[in-house]
């Protein structure tokens, strides 16, 4: 994805990008060059139209480099997924442009009022990740009307004119995801700028009528992948940092936690993997997924997320005091994990 030197880079400017709050132009151009925001866009607009394993170990390697680099391509990109359920025209027109990002949000915090042409939308969203640097909002709002006919919620198209954003993303991790809030006051949205996401969509592609429940469980489990490799490397870098400071015996014991860690991580990973590998088979097959499988991803993103998570967190205890310091690259990366895994759609409650 990124030469060595570009990885280098971004990895050696993680601190500046973290107090900054934001990613470097030079990495949003980077990923623009790339296509790295369209990877689910068909290719006659510019897009990659890769399938879902594949962008899947995307955004794992992306987070490897990087927590940051690897959510914003991960929300960026995942917005391509819209592209198969607006109209026509308005799809091209939104996704034409090569910098095209999607920023927004699937929580229906907001009313839509319905007029003639279209709707009269208000109401504020939260964790809109890319909000500064996005070419378009999405967001959900609930219907009211007097028709029986219109849908009880509706998925909305705001252009950044008519957005407020709200720079209130304070989290301790993911500093730079540029996750705000943003709002909208009576915006104008005409009926070509909405799009129901519990519809068939237009355009009979695998990716697309892959549930997206599942779509965004697998993709923000791929990102905690890359997460957890990248928490590896920075323990190995402490441990043999250490080697000649520490004793025999914790020198022995700390590499034997490491090692069970990484084996952990490394099953956890596989076994994702080949049940979304299997997964997709069926899709090509059958061009839809079975819900038992459906339930297998969702469970397997989980529980990713979780084995890696944990194993993270016992880990660190044993890397000595400057893990705990802000400015590490193992904390930062620490950090991010745990940012990542406390998405909603990470969190088994079972």
């Amino acid at each position: 994805m990124f030469d060595k030197r570009t990885i280098d880079k971004i990895r050696s400017l993680s601190g500046e990008i973290e107090q900054k709050g934001k990613l470097p132009n030079f990495v949003l151009d980077l990923i623009y060059k790339k296509k790295l925001f369209k990877l689910f866009i068909p290719k006659e607009l510019g897009g990659l139209m890769l399938p879902l394993p594949e962008t899947l170990r995307i955004f794992d390697e992306a987070a490897r480099i990087d927590g940051n680099l690897g959510w914003a391509i991960t929300i960026g990109s995942g917005g391509g997924y819209f592209y198969a359920y607006m109209q026509p025209d308005t799809a091209s027109k939104v996704f034409k442009d090569k910098k095209t990002v999607v920023a927004g949000s699937g929580h229906p915090s907001a009313i839509a009022e319905e007029i003639k042409g279209g709707y009269r939308v208000t109401g504020q969203w939260k964790y809109a990740s890319g909000a500064p640097y996005a070419s378009i909002f999405t967001a959900n709002a609930i219907i009211k009307s007097k028709n029986k006919n219109t849908p009880k919620m509706l998925a909305f198209a705001f252009n950044p004119k008519q957005v407020s954003i709200i720079k209130d993303w304070n989290a301790f991790g993911m500093k730079a995801t540029e996750s705000h809030s943003f709002k909208v006051d009576k915006a104008f949205v005409p009926h070509e700028m909405t799009f129901n996401l519990s519809v068939k969509p237009r355009i009979n592609e695998p990716v697309y009528n892959y549930p997206f429940l599942q779509f965004a469980e697998a993709s923000f489990a791929a990102l905690v992948i890359g997460l957890g490799r990248h928490f590896i490397e920075e323990s190995k870098n402490i441990l043999f940092q250490n080697k000649k400071v520490w004793q025999d015996d914790r020198y022995i014991f700390v590499k034997t936690k490491l090692d069970e860690a990484e084996k952990q991580i490394q099953k956890a990973s596989n076994s994702f993997y080949k049940v979304v590998d299997k997964s997709w088979t069926q899709m090509l097959k059958q061009n839809k997924l079975q819900a038992t499988l459906q339930q297998e991803v969702s469970k397997t993103s989980k529980q990713t997320s979780t084995t890696i998570r944990k194993c993270a967190d016992e880990l660190i205890q044993y890397m000595g005091m400057n893990a705990i310091m802000e400015d590490s690259d193992i904390n930062k990366v620490w950090r991010d994990l745990h940012t990542a895994c406390q998405h909603i759609l990470l969190v088994p409650f079972e």
